[in-house]
């Protein structure tokens, strides 16, 4: 473990109440740096993987739990590095012109730190230097920026487009073979310096999240965070619960009845981000800089609570679709649904659009029939109508031979979706686009095409 870089006063609580109260704030603030923890181990601790170590998927599936809200568009590579001893160096490759990438970097807060890539660098491919946040060296040569967070440790989720289909997911593998993690030691031929010390990372297990284990993530993690000034309050609401860098949390050495309202809040506070969670909110406004998101904690929960490594919106914007027309919770379970696109109110994109269909309460993708879990613009077969609209059929059972091209499947109960804009226009960042809603039809009735 590395020493404590920044020290907080402690006092013992003997009020209940301002437990619960501390407890609900200090969960909210750390959530994302748990369940950075969380998705780190899965990809680079557990098992035979590694730090430095790319991790490429394919198409995302129902199988696949690692992250909620999974997009279906980009298949993803993971990666993350130990920056304690010294920088990595990321170089993406050459592409296509008309195919987007990006290679999204967050550190353990859920800050998005930067996207080399389509958007921010075109498409000739970029060395970039990944930092710790004591790291004051010189930029090498052949490398084009600086990317620093406030922890220790960095990951990424890259995403490749494909395009067509399957049938480019052979172009999309050879792209992603071709991202490469270095140390700086190895990319500038020098001899690396010595090893930082062996971690023994906790195991995490699911549920945790929601238990009183979790505040002994919290401790254990708290060594790699360089404390931000703006945190000050928070890191010292964390001692006052027994919780600080450098040594493990003892709930042994708490009354009872404090461990028993630390738990109180932690609930508290995961009940308030599920309530947000379920509304029709700006997911825009959850990702981004520490200059963007600041202390808005519950924001940048939230972000990580609905979809762990979501984008900043200059790169893809996320609009949230939970409800039809009426507000009603969307259920397939009790009706279907069309969502159509008038010819002027297609998604105002530089590269495509696409809609993701979520079971609920899991946020996961959904199995069905056809193996389709989003569909948009890139989608294989859409159809339009002859005077420029789109209609959208989403349901548990088929449209029809003659409309399935246009149906995106969904379960037999309460899901949720989330409409996907990469190279997102001005008129989705100040949202001045309006999207259509979801028309409500019976179960026992062929969904019908209605205009917004």
């Amino acid at each position: 473990m590395m020493n404590t870089k920044q020290s907080f006063s402690s006092s013992e609580i003997i009020d209940p109440q301002a437990a619960r109260g501390l407890a609900k704030s200090a969960y909210i603030f750390t959530y994302p740096l748990v369940m950075n923890y969380r998705t780190m181990f899965m990809q680079a601790i557990d098992g035979e993987k590694a730090m430095g170590k790319w991790l490429h998927l394919g198409l995302s599936s129902p199988a696949d739990t690692d992250i909620v809200t999974p997009n279906n568009d980009t298949p993803y590579s993971y990666a993350w590095v130990d920056l304690r001893t010294e920088p990595w160096v990321l170089t993406m490759p050459k592409i296509e012109k008309e195919r987007f990438y990006t290679s999204q970097w967050d550190d353990y807060w859920g800050y998005v730190l930067d996207n080399p890539g389509s958007v921010n660098d075109g498409n000739d491919g970029i060395s970039v230097l990944l930092t710790s946040p004591s790291w004051k060296g010189s930029l090498p040569d052949g490398v084009a920026r600086v990317i620093q967070g406030e922890t220790d440790f960095l990951g990424t989720l890259t995403r490749t487009q494909i395009i067509g289909g399957q049938e480019d997911l052979r172009k999309v593998k050879e792209i992603q073979e071709s991202y490469k993690l270095e140390p700086l030691s190895s990319f500038a031929g020098i001899p690396a310096p010595k090893a930082a010390p062996t971690i023994d990372w906790p195991k995490w297990t699911d549920g945790d999240e929601v238990k009183e284990a979790y505040w002994s993530y919290v401790s254990f993690l708290l060594p790699f965070v360089t404390p931000n000034p703006d945190d000050q309050a928070m890191h010292e609401a964390l001692a006052q619960l027994g919780i600080q860098s450098g040594s493990s949390w003892d709930p042994a050495a708490l009354e009872p009845a404090v461990r028993e309202a630390m738990q109180q809040g932690l609930e508290d506070g995961r009940a308030e981000m599920k309530n947000l969670s379920e509304g029709g909110i700006d997911a825009a406004k959850f990702f981004g800089t520490r200059k963007r998101v600041g202390t808005n904690y519950m924001d940048r929960a939230l972000g990580v609570y609905m979809g762990i490594f979501g984008n900043v919106k200059e790169v893809s914007v996320y609009l949230s679709m939970p409800a039809d027309a009426d507000g009603t919770p969307l259920d397939g379970g009790k009706c279907t649904y069309t969502l159509t696109f008038t010819g002027d109110q297609m998604p105002p994109v530089d590269y495509f659009w696409s809609i993701t269909m979520y079971k609920l309460p899991e946020r996961l993708l959904v199995g069905n029939p056809i193996d389709r879990y989003s569909i948009g613009s890139a989608t294989t077969g859409l159809k339009t109508n002859e005077d420029g609209s789109l209609v959208i059929y989403v349901g548990k059972e088929s449209p029809g031979n003659d409309k399935e091209s246009n149906w995106l499947p969904a379960p037999d109960g309460p899901f949720w979706t989330v409409m996907r804009c990469y190279g997102p226009s001005q008129s989705i960042f100040d949202g001045t686009y309006k999207r259509p809603d979801y028309v409500t039809g019976s179960l026992n009735e062929q969904p019908s095409i209605k205009t917004q």
